[in-house]
């Protein structure tokens, strides 16, 4: 592999690798073959998967099948699906087999069997009546030596045979044959672990240097280059369109993407209205599908999701998946991210989709709470469009809202404080919330629920779980010294820098009036009522700080009192800040967990 192969651009490979498709579509149908279906096509041909067959079939020849390969790691010249496709067919027609069927998966790794044409083409090839299947070499077929042995094992054990035009004289039955196979294949899973190796290393070079790994702007994000987009949001919905390029007002690095004029105003909604805690994910879809935004040019634009390169539809509309991830995706808050990989059962995973990276599992062993995400954040050269502060309380928010039942009737909502911290000292499993006819709120076992425990208790109403905790916890005193880190959080709140931002405000107005005044740009009598009234509300301003500042004081000292004057999704919060697990025994608390900060504060009560 040529060094220059190794530097091209990923567009530059992305743009061979749909070249390939283009071709091989070609080279199929002038031999005489038709596309039956296509498994999968997705990214604007970069994925294309297919069955295609042949229409005249000559008779008294024996079936076989074709299979080709390219994915989206670096590929050879000599590796394009129709030079794969036409060296089958040559080998094929000279052994006197008939490619009825081939099967193309481009921009598909070799690494696994998860790919839609393998798949189909291997439960094809067992059937019985295939003599033989051709690939151009085996590293196309399989890159993994386990999974290679036993896909050809398999086809052995039907009476296929796997032919190679890489190693056309081969026998892969023989012991010569399994030899070759091996070392091959031991090659090509070597080759995959190191490229993975310099790929995982180059992403997280790009990330510490603050750039985005994704290949395409998530929505929000557009790469600035307004005079040659090519953004589905881009003609008839971004005001910038053929405009000046965006990327250098905005800074000086074309490969930093950068907020998008109309798409920013989506996620700035959906967080702003989740911050609230009173909208689920379903809630903020339909309101952002709702939503018209007015333009600085007084045009009103329906907002839309991202949507595909190459494919453009105006009437695209927001996903409640969608919209999760958006409200997940720390790079809005002005992160580059860097996601480790994990293998599950050999298979690579970056997390299941409901992942939570704010929320915390609990060791199967001893029960305590380990952090479940495997994202690492460094600060991005973009620009941010939410505040990181806000973008924690969303988390926050999320992790305190959990499962949140509604009432079937009347679509009220319920939340129940206790869930997820309450355990049961029989068999361990936490209990949850629940509901029976009504209003009416329990709180059930769930290894009693699942059949896997035989507590004699399965649920207790919730009151008789609640009352107790809550009496316990509201006889918490916080300790003064804890008060200047508090009220340091507290005024860094958004209310707390709103004020300031007001404050630094009006302090640089009067700045800039004594100057005009100094230059004599004002009259006398014009500056002194300016400057009367910006120094009454730079008197204000502080005023209302010292004010905020004795009553959250005050309040801190009266913990009941601030119990009291919690929401129950605020005193849920509470509850999972405060303890690791209530103890419950027979529908009765009988003791409690509290995490270490707080150890000391509940041993003096």
């Amino acid at each position: 592999m040529s060094l220059g192969r190794l530097i091209t651009p990923a567009r530059e490979l992305e743009a061979e690798i749909r070249q390939h498709v283009i071709e091989v579509r070609d080279y199929l149908a002038t031999c005489g073959y038709r596309e039956v279906v296509v498994f999968k096509e997705s990214r604007n041909g970069l994925v294309y998967c297919a069955l295609w067959e042949l229409v005249d079939v000559p008779a008294h020849t024996s079936l076989a099948l074709g299979y080709g390969r390219v994915s989206q790691d670096v590929q050879s010249k000599g590796h394009s699906l129709s030079t794969q496709v036409r060296h089958e067919l040559d080998l094929a027609a000279q052994r006197g087999h008939v490619l009825r069927y081939i099967y193309v998966d481009a921009g598909v790794t070799g690494r696994d069997d998860r790919r839609p044409a393998f798949s189909r083409m291997m439960r094809r090839a067992v059937q019985g009546d295939v003599a033989a299947v051709y690939c151009y070499d085996i590293h196309r077929f399989y890159r993994n030596l386990h999974g290679l042995t036993t896909q050809v094992s398999r086809l052995h054990e039907n009476g296929v045979a796997l032919i190679s035009t890489a190693d056309r004289n081969t026998d892969f039955s023989t012991g010569d044959g399994k030899l070759l196979m091996y070392i091959k294949g031991i090659i090509g899973e070597r080759y995959l672990d190191d490229l993975s190796r310099t790929t995982r290393d180059n992403k997280l070079s790009r990330a510490m240097k603050g750039y985005s790994n994704a290949s395409w702007p998530p929505l929000g994000y557009c790469r600035g280059n307004c005079l040659d987009c090519t953004d589905p949001n881009g003609e008839g919905y971004c005001p910038r369109f053929r405009g000046p390029e965006l990327w250098r007002e905005l800074g000086d690095d074309p490969q930093v993407f950068v907020p998008h004029p109309v798409e920013q105003v989506a996620v700035q909604l959906a967080v702003d209205w989740y911050a609230t805690g009173r909208y689920s994910d379903t809630d903020i879809t339909r309101l952002l599908n709702d939503y018209r935004h007015e333009t600085e040019e007084g045009v009103y634009v329906a907002l839309r999701p991202k949507g595909q390169p190459g494919r453009v539809a105006a009437k695209r509309k927001f996903r409640k998946d969608s919209v999760r991830d958006l409200l997940l995706n720390p790079f809005y808050a002005g992160f580059a991210v860097y996601r480790e990989m994990r293998k599950s059962k050999g298979l690579r995973s970056q997390g299941g989709k409901r992942h939570n990276p704010y929320g915390e599992t609990r060791d199967a062993v001893n029960g305590k709470g380990t952090a479940s995400s495997n994202m690492i954040l460094f600060p991005g050269q973009h620009l941010p469009i939410i505040d990181p502060e806000l973008f924690e309380h969303c988390l926050q928010v999320r992790g305190a809202r959990g499962y949140r039942p509604h009432n079937v009737d009347k679509g009220a909502e319920r939340v129940y404080p206790l869930t997820g911290i309450v355990r049961c000292d029989r068999c361990g499993e936490v209990w949850r919330g629940t509901a029976a006819g009504g209003n009416v709120r329990y709180y059930e076992d769930v290894g009693r629920a699942q059949g896997i425990s035989d507590c004699p208790v399965r649920s207790v109403r919730a009151e008789a779980l609640e009352e107790p905790v809550f009496a316990h916890v509201q006889q918490l005193q916080i300790p003064e010294a804890w008060y200047p880190s508090i009220l340091a959080y507290l005024r860094d709140s958004e209310e707390g820098r709103t004020r300031r931002r007001q404050l630094r405000s009006v302090e640089s107005q009067l700045r800039v009036l004594q100057e005009e005044r100094r230059r004599e740009q004002i009259s006398n009598s014009d500056y002194v009522q300016t400057r009367r009234r910006l120094e009454g509300q730079v008197r204000q301003l502080r005023q209302f700080e010292a004010e905020g500042q004795g009553q959250y004081s005050a309040l801190l000292g009266d913990f009941a009192r601030l119990w009291a004057a919690a929401t129950s999704l605020e005193r849920k919060t509470l509850l999972r800040c405060v303890f690791l697990d209530v103890h419950v025994r027979d529908g009765e608390v009988t003791g409690y967990s509290p995490r270490d900060p707080f150890l000391p504060l509940f041993a003096a009560m």
